[in-house]
């Protein structure tokens, strides 16, 4: 699977190299990661990840995109795909983006249920903080009568010079006739030569499962 991820992210970005105007609304991005965490939960077993998607913004504030991993918490299945949509904007400091998620996972189980997850979202941003609130209208990856389930996540971010940024997240999972949990993140990126790059640790207050323990997490990727 990871063969196959790494090819289809070289073909990408011969791909967008090519067809891509500057000026085009639609963008397109690769990259590669350590491991694959997605709010505080390592989605590849600390393994390496390959990940990329195309994006369509337009002058309106409307976007739409797709965008792909590989995963390996399946019990079925080892593809993610994310089909989004909504609308942002700003006004002077402020930025405000309202939106629908669909995750989809070809072939996808877990315990014998679908992973499929359906989320509506909405964020608020004041210059360097951010805060999102997503709510599942399914049950949340596969778990039973979870629909309900919501996330809380506030960011910041501030460059410091020299294409250096430093950033911080916390968030916090309710998951209804569930665990809820807590998770959080503080890392660097920096932008060189076209690329961009990340190393960034992450945790959560689970203490029972290896996927969600403190790791440091390497990153890579590119836009078009």
């Amino acid at each position: 699977m990871l063969k196959r991820s790494l090819c289809a992210a070289i073909a990408l970005a011969g791909l967008t190299g090519t067809v891509l105007a500057e000026d085009s609304p639609i963008s397109a991005n690769v990259g590669f990661v350590s491991d694959y965490q997605y709010r505080g939960y390592s989605q590849t077993k600390e393994n390496m990840a390959v990940q990329g998607g195309f994006d369509y913004a337009h002058a309106s504030g409307f976007y739409a995109g797709v965008w792909g991993s590989n995963v390996s918490w399946l019990d079925e299945g080892s593809l993610e795909v994310d089909v989004y949509g909504g609308f942002k904007n700003t006004l002077g400091d402020f930025g405000y983006d309202v939106g629908l998620l669909q995750y989809v996972y070809p072939g996808g189980k877990i315990g014998g249920e679908s992973a499929d997850t359906t989320e509506a979202y909405v964020g608020v941003s004041w210059k360097f903080l951010t805060f999102k609130y997503s709510y599942a209208f399914t049950d949340l990856f596969g778990a039973t009568n979870s629909d309900g389930s919501q996330y809380f996540d506030l960011s910041a971010s501030h460059e410091v010079g020299g294409g250096f940024t430093l950033g911080a997240h916390l968030g916090r999972q309710k998951i209804e006739n569930g665990t809820s949990y807590n998770d959080w993140k503080v890392g660097v990126s920096k932008d060189y030569a076209g690329f961009s790059f990340g190393l960034n640790y992450v945790d959560t207050d689970v203490d029972n499962d290896d996927n969600a323990d403190a790791r440091v997490i390497l990153s890579v990727s590119k836009s078009f």
